[in-house]
């Protein structure tokens, strides 16, 4: 049977199936594991104390009832400090093509929304916290995995539907995760497009808006094109040129003052921008206003 890598490679292959390939409890205390990889696909399941995971370069402090799913060949390493034990259930599993009648993951995912949404976007690792019983159905499985052992060996069935449901309820996880951090970044959004429409009369620094959602400047920057579509800077810039033609339709205010009205303290480079976005000065755009 050939085996592929990634869990991500199950879109492209219609019958690659999970092969759980190794799995074991284990209570480490003063481990330092060096970097490596593997085909298989982990589950790391802290059951007490805490460690550290380290997946490429970034660490990560795990605690009871938390774990992580790491894709294959993703550089990886665990730490447990001396005198502070960690309890593990760790399982690893590889892709495999087979033409079995139990359906494929490619397949599951046609049935399961947040299955084909956990293998939709590649990603190195999925750190979580149980919220819906995933160590229960992975000590089923492996409890499962056990009966070979004893001589059951008219298990495949109930393994595959066991590995299934710890599928679907990572996946499960992993979209309530993504729904709850859309959230609320919908928020922090919310909240500074809320502060330019009010202050945009002001000198707006990024700092004052990463003050106010709480957020580094790079990521607030990241988080507001993902959802806007625009920079912070061109958001803010489109809000003072519909003021500006506002004022200059509307009222008699000299057209060397509208910039000030508006948080731009150059009346030349207003005018500038002004031509940018209208295609005209803002001297014309009042002769236009007029006439019409």
């Amino acid at each position: 049977m050939m085996k592929s890598g990634s869990l991500y490679h199950v879109n492209e292959m219609n019958s690659l199936h999970p092969k759980v390939t190794a799995y074991y409890f284990k209570e480490w205390d003063g481990f330092y594991m060096p970097f490596h990889t593997h085909v298989a696909i982990e589950i790391m399941y802290v059951i007490s104390g805490e460690c550290t995971v380290e997946v490429k370069q970034e660490g990560f402090k795990m605690k009871k009832n938390q774990f992580i799913l790491i894709d294959s060949y993703v550089p990886h390493r665990l730490v447990v400090e001396k005198d502070k034990p960690c309890r593990m259930l760790n399982l690893e599993f590889a892709l495999t093509e087979s033409h079995r009648t139990f359906p494929s993951l490619c397949e599951l995912a046609k049935e399961s929304d947040e299955l084909y949404e956990l293998l939709k976007y590649e990603q190195a690792y999925h750190l979580l916290k149980d919220s819906n019983g995933v160590f229960h159905s992975l000590r089923t499985l492996v409890f499962e995995l056990d009966n070979r052992l004893n001589d059951v060996k008219d298990n495949y069935l109930m393994v595959h539907l066991l590995i299934a449901q710890l599928l679907l309820l990572i996946a499960r996880n992993v979209v309530k995760i993504k729904q709850q951090s859309s959230q609320q970044t919908d928020q922090y959004v919310k909240k500074v497009i809320e502060y330019l429409h009010e202050n945009y009369d002001y000198e707006i620094k990024i700092d004052h808006l990463s003050a106010i959602t709480h957020l580094h400047p790079n990521y607030l920057h990241r988080i507001f094109k993902e959802s806007m579509g625009c920079t912070i800077i061109e958001y803010l810039t489109r809000i003072r040129i519909e003021k500006a033609k506002m004022l200059i339709t509307q009222t008699d205010i000299p057209i060397t003052e509208v910039s000030s009205f508006i948080g731009i303290n150059s009346s030349q480079y207003f005018s500038k921008v002004f031509k940018k976005y209208t295609g005209i000065t803002p001297t014309e755009f009042r002769k236009a206003s007029v006439i019409h």
